[in-house]
């Protein structure tokens, strides 16, 4: 749209605009924020915290160091973390009381409809709320949006879904269930035979009790800590619901999943209270206000992430976040998932997984294929990098097309196998925070984001407690450091005998199930 920006009124002009308020979002302008910036957060939404808070997916999973380990030891404070599971309602409250300590300006329920661009450099966005458009202008401008709204409106280059359709994998609606006798259910013999309830499933398929395939397994089930527990009453958050041929960026299709997911969380409850021992007096207590978009827009930056990188474990000297969570692509059409990547090696196409959980997928590769490590060896005789993990770059943070816009998130510069390795709660923080931080410098400096010097942004992050893999290897500019007293650092939580515990309390197995990281110490703390 060209916006006559010239007759609009103006909000405000500030040092940084973040489009998002997501963990994305917040991490940014946390950043920013306490480095002094006068710094304006902008939220389409009631609350901060995205999919964390009004998305009910209360499992912040993937490496946890600066400002998301800040968030943890917060909601410990006021009951609301266990074993990596999340009080969606006071992790609202701690996101509130953290941005405005950091002097954070915030406008909530509003959102961006346009941009003003200027040559290369983004001069404004249009904001519209009760009253209107306004103009709002900054120096330096971050997109944590998900679907890369700013950046979008700016005629900077965007990727969408899938090549060819442009389709997005699975969308989710969270729904939480009350009155679990949790105990019950953890002793059950269901729990013990099918823990991701997949005959429970296909039976009630082949009855007609379910009227059709939501998805052939349970993804996840969750506690809400410092709720009752152990009486009968636990509470519980679920992944189940799932709407298939997705087009999140089309309020049309916006419309039908949330009508969709809403339905499905209904008579599933009402099958999962009719078959799962321990779930007979359970009841649907919410459903997430805020869609499980998995994907949507990505912004090309200066490089662009891809399946090999992760199939490699690759390292970058410019690294701004860390991730060990493999490919993970809920079905575009069909149920089930892809933990697996098509990744050309020595001139043959491989369908490889990066870690042991990749094992783990419902959808097999095409014609018969198995899937294999980077090497092509099965799950009989295969190898995987102790601990492994791979990098984000910082020019996957860094838009190609315009030479004041950043972006964090799951809107960052990849293919779309490697958005499904990113998209974690604690990367995507991390991601924000480094994001912000290279806002600030860039503003100190008088530089573009792309003209940072790479390692004093990278001192700058370990400096606040930042986890770039420093103490695992050696990056240039930065000497090892040695790992933090820290409670999530902590290796005793990922022998066998905690990480069996946790999964009895409810935690997702999957994220701990590899045998070769038993008994082994682990150098900082993921999932």
């Amino acid at each position: 749209m060209d916006w006559k920006h010239e007759t609009l009124p103006e909000y405000g002009t500030f040092d940084a605009v973040v489009v998002g308020g997501g963990v994305a979002g917040v991490g940014a302008a946390l950043a920013l924020g306490r480095r002094g910036k006068k710094t304006l957060l902008i939220e389409a939404a009631s609350a901060l915290g995205g999919l964390t808070t009004l998305g009910l997916v209360n499992i912040p999973l993937d490496f946890v160091s600066g400002v998301g380990r800040e968030l943890l030891r917060s909601l410990d404070e006021v009951q609301g973390h266990w074993h990596r599971n999340t009080d969606p309602e006071k992790q609202k409250l701690v996101l509130d009381r953290m941005i405005r300590a950091a002097g954070v300006k915030v406008l909530l329920v509003t959102s961006v409809i346009g941009a003003v661009t200027e040559g290369r450099e983004l001069r404004a966005v249009v904001i519209t709320s009760k009253t209107g458009p306004k103009l709002v202008r900054g120096r330096i401008f971050l997109d944590c949006s998900g679907d890369s709204d700013a950046a979008y409106y700016a005629g900077c280059e965007t990727v969408c879904g899938r090549p060819g359709d442009g389709m997005s994998q699975a969308c989710s609606m969270e729904f939480t269930l009350a009155g679990v006798d949790w105990d019950r259910y953890v002793n059950s013999d269901l729990k013990r035979d099918d823990p991701r309830w997949i005959d429970t499933i296909r039976r009630a398929l082949e009855t007609g009790e379910l009227p059709y395939e939501v998805d052939n397994h349970l993804n996840w089930i969750t506690h809400l800590p410092g709720r009752p527990q152990h009486c009968g009453m636990d509470e519980v958050s679920i992944c189940f619901a799932h709407s298939r041929r997705c087009f999140p960026t089309d309020s049309d299709d916006l419309t039908r999943m949330y009508f969709e997911g809403r339905e499905q969380a209904d008579f599933l409850s009402k099958f999962i209270r009719r078959n799962i021992p321990g779930f007979e007096n359970s009841y649907l207590s919410a459903t997430g206000s805020l869609l499980g978009v998995r994907e949507s827009r990505r912004i090309v930056g200066r490089y662009v992430l891809t399946a090999s990188d992760i199939a490699h474990l690759r390292k970058f000297d410019d690294v701004a976040a860390i991730s060990a969570h493999g490919y993970d692509i809920h079905n575009y059409e069909a149920p089930g998932n892809i933990k697996w990547a098509p990744v050309e090696v020595d001139g043959e196409t491989r369908y490889v997984i990066c870690n042991p959980g990749g094992f783990g997928t419902t959808t097999p590769p095409p014609g018969g294929a198995r899937v294999t490590d980077i090497r092509g060896r099965t799950a009989e005789t295969a190898e995987f990098e102790p601990n492994g993990y791979y990098d984000i770059p910082y020019r996957c943070l860094v838009a190609r097309d315009l030479d004041n816009l950043l972006m964090a998130g799951r809107n960052i510069s990849t293919d779309v196998a490697a958005q499904s390795g990113v998209r974690l709660i604690m990367c995507c923080m991390t991601m924000g925070e480094a994001a912000g931080t290279a806002a600030a410098m860039s503003l100190d400096l008088d530089v573009s984001p792309a003209d940072l010097p790479v390692p004093a942004l990278q001192r700058e992050l370990v400096r606040s407690g930042v986890n770039l893999g420093q103490g695992m290897r050696s990056i240039p500019g930065l000497s090892p450091a040695a790992q933090e007293d820290d409670p999530y650092a902590n290796p005793e939580l990922y022998t066998k005998k905690p990480v069996e515990a946790a999964w009895e309390g409810g935690s997702r197995k999957e994220d701990f199930d590899r045998e070769e990281q038993y008994n082994k110490v682990l150098p900082n703390a993921k999932y």
